[in-house]
């Protein structure tokens, strides 16, 4: 089980890169070694500008794994899917 503080942590570096396109990223829980976030579109003009949820998915594990011990996947809840 990965701690929720290092998962929070790790994330930093994702929530600026999505930023830049009017986005953020939160942490919703951790179940085991998988991290669940919720992408958070605050600019509805450029919900297209976010990336795809699963090109994020793979960015974000590749960025957050250096960070975050145990982490072995990465969940995000894309509301531009629902």
């Amino acid at each position: 089980m990965i701690d929720a503080a290092a998962v929070t942590a790790g994330l930093a570096p994702v929530q600026e890169m999505i930023r830049l396109d009017g986005a953020d990223m939160e942490l919703v829980a951790v179940d085991g070694t998988t991290a669940n976030l919720r992408l958070v579109v605050t600019d509805a003009s450029c919900a297209d500008c976010v990336m795809p949820r699963t090109m994020l998915e793979a960015i974000a594990l590749q960025m957050m794994q250096p960070l975050v011990p145990g982490l072995s996947a990465v969940a995000i809840d894309d509301p531009r899917e629902g």
